[in-house]
Parts: C-alpha cells; sequence; structure tokens
C-alpha cells in the first residue's frame, strides 16, 4: 500500500468563535486576510454511501474561484485522517467524471470562510448555516514560526473555547446535527 503519511492533516478547530474578535486579534497579531469569499462545498458517494460507510473515506469538491477535489482516508479517526488533494478548473466536467464512475453528490452547502496567514500558519473561519462559526488552524509549522498551540489560542483570546480535531461532519454531530441529512 501506499504511503499516505504526508497527506497527513494537522489541524486543530476552536469551536463557537465570535468572527468580529477574531478578526480584530488576528490583525493586531499581524496575520494578513488571504481569502474572503462563499464557497460551495459538494460532499460525493455511491448512493448507498459506500466509502463513507465502508471504506471510511469521504471525497469533498469545494468550489471557491478554483475547483479543489479531496479525498479523506480515515475520515471518522481524526488522528489517523489523512487528505490527498488535487486542483482542478471545470466543476461540471469534475461531477461529470465522478458521476460517471457511479459517485454523485450526497450533500452540498455554502460556506462563508475567511482566511488568514501568519507566516506558514493558516488560520480559517467557517461560517456554516447551521451550527455556530469555528475557526481551523493549521498546526504543523506553529513551532517553526515561534508560537505554541497554547500561546496562538491565548494571544487569539480563545484558550477558554472548547478545542477538538475533527472533521466539519463530526462538529455538526456536536449540535445534534446531521451533515449529509440537512445539506441534501
Amino acid at each position: 500500500m501506499r504511503d499516505l503519511n504526508e497527506y497527513r492533516e494537522h489541524e486543530i478547530k476552536v469551536l463557537n468563535v465570535d468572527v468580529d474578535s477574531l478578526i480584530e486579534k488576528l490583525n493586531k497579531l499581524g496575520a494578513k486576510e488571504v481569502y474572503n469569499d462563499t464557497r460551495t462545498i459538494i460532499a460525493l458517494d455511491t448512493k448507498d454511501k459506500h466509502f463513507l460507510n465502508e471504506e471510511d473515506k469521504l471525497i469533498r469538491i469545494t468550489d471557491e474561484g478554483t475547483i479543489k477535489v479531496t479525498m479523506h482516508v480515515n475520515q471518522s479517526k481524526p488522528k489517523e485522517k489523512k487528505a490527498i488533494k488535487f486542483k482542478t478548473s471545470r466543476l461540471k466536467e469534475t461531477l461529470d467524471f465522478f458521476y460517471e464512475l457511479g459517485i454523485s453528490p450526497i450533500s452540498s452547502v455554502k460556506v462563508k470562510r475567511i482566511s488568514y496567514e501568519l507566516g506558514k500558519i493558516d488560520f480559517d473561519i467557517d461560517e456554516f448555516p447551521e451550527i455556530p462559526a469555528f475557526l481551523e488552524i493549521d498546526t504543523e509549522y506553529i513551532k517553526e514560526e515561534g508560537y505554541t498551540v497554547e500561546g496562538v489560542l491565548k494571544e487569539l483570546g480563545l484558550e477558554n473555547n472548547k478545542i477538538v480535531e475533527m472533521g466539519t461532519e463530526d462538529i455538526h454531530k456536536i449540535y445534534g446535527i446531521d451533515y449529509f441529512d440537512v445539506y441534501k
């Protein structure tokens, strides 16, 4: 089997963030805004959700100007989760390609995202329609940039917020919402 370790995700999510306050603190910290728009996230699977239920994989297409295709491997195991990504230029052709393989959309949602960078550290604020806003922090380069996770959380005033390592679908479950039902 291929070594998928190079695709390991290094991120935490901070729940229930106040977007305006967070933006103010990111700017004060010296982070630069690099994206601010609504993106569409489409999850794909077979009709019986074979990949999600039987193989613990999730195929996702994200349209944010460019089209990003992601295969999440070990979807339900945050500490083992890997994400293989590539970009395409045409949404319709990408969807048609998967359709011909028997894979179709099982959910679609428009999500407001504001992204910041502080050196190599990525901060993404996501606002899904059915849950409170949350912050995703890519932790891979935090030490290299001279920070600690705890220090960054404190500087952003988030040290008392709930921190999780889980996918967006599982975050919805915290609020009693089935992601795939609510965004059909």
